[in-house]
């Protein structure tokens, strides 16, 4: 498998995959963003660690961003386990990183989608970037989807 795209806290660099990035690109509500992804790790590395957390301001910020992170991974490692359809890739069931990678393209590329199914999760993300990319997002709905926003 080639690489799509990496990072590391001591690289000093971000390298990504120019096939990736486009395929990334050319679907801007499927949840898969290489550039976002990466990224997100980047946001990681803030706090000088690989932990799912990013640099957060006070304690507060970190402890409601503990509490939510912890039960939305345990739910999506659940959820890989047991073959359970879920809106975030279970790629992000790995690790804590890797699902704070995952859920910032989510977050950008199904916000919609992520606000009805994970509302915790999303206002954790929207709080921590000060934005909130559904009043912006071009997504489309699946008629699933709909139903449950």
């Amino acid at each position: 498998m080639s690489r799509l795209g990496e990072t590391g806290r001591r690289m000093g660099s971000l390298v990504l995959s120019w096939g990736a990035v486009k395929h990334g690109a050319a679907d801007p509500s499927d949840g898969k963003n290489v550039v976002l992804h990466e990224f997100a790790h980047q946001l990681d590395f803030e706090n000088h660690a690989v932990d799912g957390v990013p640099g957060l301001a006070t304690r507060e910020q970190q402890l409601s961003w503990s509490e939510v992170m912890r039960s939305e991974f345990a739910s999506l490692r659940t959820a890989d386990e047991t073959g359970m359809p879920t809106l975030l890739n279970t790629y992000g069931a790995t690790d804590p990183a890797e699902f704070f990678a995952v859920s910032v393209e989510a977050f950008f590329e199904q916000p919609r989608a992520l606000r009805a199914r994970h509302p915790k999760l999303y206002a954790e993300l929207r709080n921590y970037f000060n934005q909130d990319p559904v009043e912006y997002s071009g997504e489309i709905l699946g008629e699933e989807q709909r139903l449950s926003s």
